[in-house]
């Protein structure tokens, strides 16, 4: 019994000894590099799934802002459905107030119609060259001053007429022009006596047409 307990004294004494000569740094080093070495191995083994998730993640927003812009195109297209069946009876009418080439020989036909039913004893009915295409002058000392009387983009024709009247068949005359089928802009209408004290009318005006983009080239 002596020699064991003897013996269990030395192991023991050995086994501090062991422990009292590692110091308490090294044990911690070793315990944080095991920690480091944990989270990389981890990091490793988790860095696929992470990118494909993120991948994902990128995917998804980008089909939100593309399903975004699909409905608001969809959005758009049925508003202008709606608005197009909204004026479809009236497309043929917006033709012929806007054709695509000038006609001159058709408006020509209209104006003095119009003026001999209104009365007026027509003197000239002239029209001016008909430009084929809109002339956008780039140089200042070319530009004209005058303001334009069609809208933008629509080709104007100056045409002028000339004849006599009494007043009610002026005004009536004027205002037959005024509603006629193409768009016609009032330049100036002039009233005027002439030597034997009747009326002289000069009416100068423009009607536009709306020429096709290939028939510009």
């Amino acid at each position: 019994m002596a020699l064991d307990y003897k013996s269990s004294l030395s192991r023991y004494r050995r086994y501090l000894q062991s422990v009292h000569s590692q110091p308490l740094w090294a044990a911690s080093m070793w315990v944080v590099l095991s920690l480091i070495l944990l989270i990389i191995l981890m990091v490793l083994a988790l860095r696929p799934t992470l990118v494909t998730i993120s991948t994902l993640l990128g995917q998804i927003q980008q089909q939100k802002e593309i399903s975004q812009k699909l409905d608001d195109k969809t959005l758009s297209v049925t508003t202008a459905l709606k608005t197009l069946d909204s004026v479809k009876e009236k497309l043929p009418l917006l033709d012929e107030a806007l054709p695509d080439d000038a006609n001159w020989e058709s408006l020509v036909s209209e104006v003095g119609s119009v003026a001999s039913e209104g009365g007026i004893i027509i003197k000239s009915l002239t029209v001016d060259k008909i430009p084929k295409a809109l002339v956008v002058q780039t140089d200042p000392a070319k530009q004209s001053t005058e303001k334009p009387l069609m809208p933008e983009g629509v080709i104007g024709v100056k045409f002028e007429l000339k004849g006599s009247g009494t007043y009610e068949q002026i005004r009536n005359t004027v205002s037959a022009i005024e509603k006629m089928s193409r768009l016609v802009i009032f330049k100036e209408v002039i009233i005027s006596l002439n030597k034997e004290g009747g009326l002289e009318l000069t009416i100068t005006a423009e009607v536009g047409y709306l020429p096709k983009i290939n028939s510009q080239v």
